[in-house]
């Protein structure tokens, strides 16, 4: 007699609670530990619709209906690679809880990622932008739209913050006298506290008063109306429009996006070390720990050589040469 998978390792096979519930309750379950999971939850409910659409009846996902909504997304790796994850996730947990019939994607089956280079900013690139910024009018169906961008940005730029931690900054916790801000839950249930220049805290509390007139009792500090912040893609459309405010004719292949200003911020550190003689291994874990990273590797990622530190890394590397040996060139 043929035995299930879950039959030999003495699961029960439960098939009682609709695939819907099932992804309600995993969903409820990861914010009781402390997850936020509105993008996982966009995901797995949208390969619910997808499992319903195909069998009325779905207990459990199963490899077909994973297949179907995934190939939904073969033109968009990222999106790909975040719906694989979750429906990895979903699975594993449903077998973990006795539904053995469940299907749990292959490990090491989530797309590889190639994302965008980053653009590094001169100094020119950033004063302009931020002078396109401080041009916006006010629009009577954004109302502080022309205050809450320009701080927004400037946040962005001298903190290297995810676009998402910035856009959803409770008013709460920031804290203008002893110059830092709260950043709750931002990916996964981690949690840190960044410091700010007196400068930057100066800024802020300008905008503060002038935005609490128009939102006296708002719940976010950027917000979009008094209990709602604005949309992630937000961020990216007027990021584009400033940009292009401040360089109409702007032809290069790579264009810069707002969260480029988090690599940037990671590059202008360690150059900034580099230049002053600080042993950039001591300072990277510092680094590493204000951006909300797991481990320095993370930091790294959004490392990368770019023109200007040529001088500083030759400058750094001149001490080595009487150290290396020549090597004959040999024909």
């Amino acid at each position: 007699m043929h035995v299930a998978p879950a039959e030999k390792e003495g699961m029960p096979v439960k098939t009682h609670k609709s695939l819907r519930i099932l992804a309600e309750e995993f969903i409820l379950y990861k914010r009781s530990i402390g997850y936020v999971y509105e993008t996982q939850e966009f995901y797995l409910m949208n390969y619910v619709a997808c499992a319903e659409s195909i069998s009325e009846n779905m207990c459990l996902s199963d490899k077909n209906t994973v297949t179907i909504f995934l190939g939904a997304y073969s033109n968009s790796p990222g999106s790909l690679y975040n719906a694989t994850t979750v429906i990895r996730e979903f699975g594993k947990h449903l077998v973990q809880r006795g539904y053995g019939g469940a299907y749990v994607i292959p490990p090491k089956s989530n797309p590889a990622l190639d994302p965008d280079p980053p653009y590094f900013f001169t100094d020119e690139e950033i004063s302009s932008f931020f002078d396109s910024c401080d041009t916006i009018e006010k629009h009577p169906s954004y109302p502080g739209r022309e205050l809450v961008f320009p701080a927004m940005f400037r946040l962005l730029y001298c903190c290297g913050l995810r676009c998402k931690e910035a856009r959803t900054l409770l008013y709460e916790n920031v804290h203008f006298d002893d110059c830092f801000i709260d950043v709750l839950q931002s990916k996964g249930p981690k949690s840190r506290r960044v410091y700010i220049s007196d400068e930057l805290s100066m800024h802020l509390r300008k905008y503060n008063e002038s935005i609490g007139y128009l939102f006296p009792n708002r719940r976010y500090f950027f917000p979009h109306k008094e209990n709602t912040c604005y949309e992630g893609n937000s961020i990216s459309s007027n990021f584009k429009r400033f940009w292009r405010i401040a360089f109409p004719d702007f032809v290069r292949s790579s264009r810069p996006r707002a969260y480029d200003f988090r690599h940037h911020f990671v590059w202008a550190n360690l150059n900034r070390w580099a230049k002053d003689g600080l042993d950039v291994n001591v300072m990277l874990p510092y680094l590493s720990r204000y951006m909300g990273h797991q481990s320095i590797s993370s930091t790294l990622y959004y490392f990368r050589f770019v023109p200007d530190f040529f001088p500083v890394f030759t400058d750094m590397a001149l001490p080595l040469e009487s150290i290396l040996p020549e090597v004959p060139y040999e024909e």
